[in-house]
């Protein structure tokens, strides 16, 4: 899930309900337009959350790769 997804109906979702075993996941709630998205953090690397104008405009990832 590394395309970032609008939570729906986020008045009876609970954060409980959004984890999974072994996934570190982003959680963005603008309370501007009253919505949330969720993405799954890469692995090994930075997640940065870009705005414009106070909107959500992009979610980029910066994956790396350890080498042993």
């Amino acid at each position: 899930m590394i395309n970032p997804k609008k939570l729906l109906d986020i008045d009876s979702i609970t954060l409980e309900s959004q984890l999974e075993d072994g996934k570190i996941r982003v959680i963005i709630v603008d309370g501007i337009k009253q919505e949330a998205w969720i993405t799954e953090a890469p692995e090994h690397g930075k997640t940065l959350v870009e705005t414009r104008k106070g909107d959500l405009a992009r979610v980029e990832f910066e994956i790396g790769y350890k080498l042993n």
